[in-house]
């Protein structure tokens, strides 16, 4: 090989690694500005899907594996397995182990009984709901198969997305009416690129950490601070008190974070962060049953669901069936015009829905967070990184924004800077913190 060839690999490789962030970055970037949807059937979810699995699979056959990224495959076989056990036909002696008879097929009906049946109450439910957690497991696998620079490299697309839901909300805001994009996209558009408020706000909330380490630690405190007094501006325009809240403490915890040493000052602020964020949505939680019946809340469908949850706990009723089963379990003096849709609690939801074998998979990746966790606790971004996924998991406590593809998709780039080891080297004696990345 001549000189002239060997000197041209090295730039050949750095290409195709730039596209492969390019390709990644604007599967982030297209999901934050266009997959804010909440119902399922939106055709918009349907082609964002698509471009994350033909991105994803893109990167991936030309990427590196890593420790990360063969993970992420681990959790996604689970999921997989998960859903497809719930496919197969199973005796209905089999099934009565754990489903009530009511929820069984053809009971006390005139049609011929059968001898099989499979644990999803709806098929077409379960696989659609499975290929949704799959597509954010496949770019996380993508995402950590980068290198360390062109991984950090995502980083911009993400703060361009933020940055044009919160113009969109400010202009939204600015108008004295309440205008919104109507169904341009497919689905209502109500602040930001959102239908759902609550779900605009997670994206607000869960970023804050990043915006802090980008500008702060980055040396951009100039964007940093403007994006930050943008987010208050916007949550203030939307009369979100406990938005307000939550923000600055996410803030205080954050800045903390890039200050405090060791594990011990990790375990502290995130225990900071639980108080602030739980605090901040039982204000929240407050202010949504003064418009409502008092009973008729998050409290009273966490309730229903667990009294569903201890009838089907063995197999589940089948991921994406929670709105054919919770009637089922409602009282009859909690039936109200509102439309219950989902639980307002991911993992009580999931449960329901997964049985035990949603109880193990979330079992092993909180065991795998925790265990990372205290391995890369001196790590700045890594454990910005971690507060961010805090913030998502918090709020799926009393909200259902996992389900909504624009936030499923940051929350698996946050996994991805949290479990890959990108970032800053730890702290030298002399206190200093030198951008450097770290070395594959």
């Amino acid at each position: 090989m001549t000189e002239s060839a060997l000197s041209a690999a090295p730039a050949a490789i750095g290409q195709e690694g730039r596209s492969r962030r390019i390709v990644l970055g604007l599967c982030l970037l297209a999901c934050l500005l266009v997959g804010g949807a909440t119902q399922r059937g939106v055709l918009v979810d349907a082609i964002l899907q698509v471009l994350i699995i033909a991105g994803s699979t893109y990167v991936l056959l030309g990427g590196a594996s890593s420790r990360a990224a063969r993970w992420g495959l681990f959790v996604g076989a689970l999921v997989l397995l998960a859903g497809i056990v719930q496919l197969l036909p199973l005796p209905v002696s089999t099934l009565e182990w754990g489903r009530p008879a009511a929820l069984l097929p053809f009971v006390n009906s005139d049609l011929p009984a059968i001898d099989s049946a499979p644990i999803s109450l709806s098929v077409a439910r379960t696989i659609e709901a499975v290929i949704f957690a799959l597509v954010p497991i496949l770019f996380f696998m993508a995402a950590t198969s980068l290198s360390h620079e062109n991984l950090a490299g995502l980083l911009p697309f993400f703060v361009i997305g933020l940055i044009c839901n919160l113009i969109a909300a400010g202009l939204q805001y600015s108008f004295s009416g309440n205008t919104t994009l109507g169904d341009l996209l497919g689905y209502s558009v109500m602040v930001g690129m959102f239908a759902n408020v609550n779900h605009f706000s997670t994206l607000v909330f869960s970023s804050i950490p990043l915006i802090v380490y980008f500008g702060f630690f980055r040396g951009r405190p100039a964007l940093a601070t403007i994006l930050l007094v943008l987010i208050f501006l916007v949550l203030l325009a939307a009369g979100s008190r406990a938005g307000i809240l939550i923000g600055m403490g996410v803030v205080a915890v954050s800045v903390g974070a890039l200050i405090w040493r060791g594990r011990v000052g990790t375990i502290v602020l995130l225990a900071l962060a639980a108080g602030f964020i739980a605090y901040g949505y039982g204000a929240f939680i407050h202010m949504g049953a003064e418009q409502l019946d008092p009973d008729f809340g998050r409290r009273e469908f966490a309730l229903t669901t667990w009294r569903a949850i201890q009838g089907n706990w063995l197999w589940g009723t089948g991921f994406g069936t929670f709105d054919l089963v919770y009637p089922f379990y409602e009282t009859r003096d909690m039936v109200h015009v509102q439309y219950v849709n989902h639980a307002h609690n991911d993992f009580l939801e999931l449960l329901l829905e997964g049985g035990v074998s949603a109880g193990i998979i979330l079992c092993i990746y909180a065991a795998a967070v925790v265990m990372r966790a205290i391995r890369v606790g001196k790590r700045p971004l890594q454990r910005l990184a971690l507060l961010s996924i805090v913030v998502i998991l918090l709020h799926s406590l009393v909200d259902y924004s996992l389900r909504t593809m624009a936030v499923a998709m940051i929350f698996a780039f946050f996994n991805a800077l949290f479990f890959a080891d990108v970032g800053m080297q730890p702290p030298t004696d002399d206190d200093r913190l030198p951008p450097e990345i770290l070395p594959p």
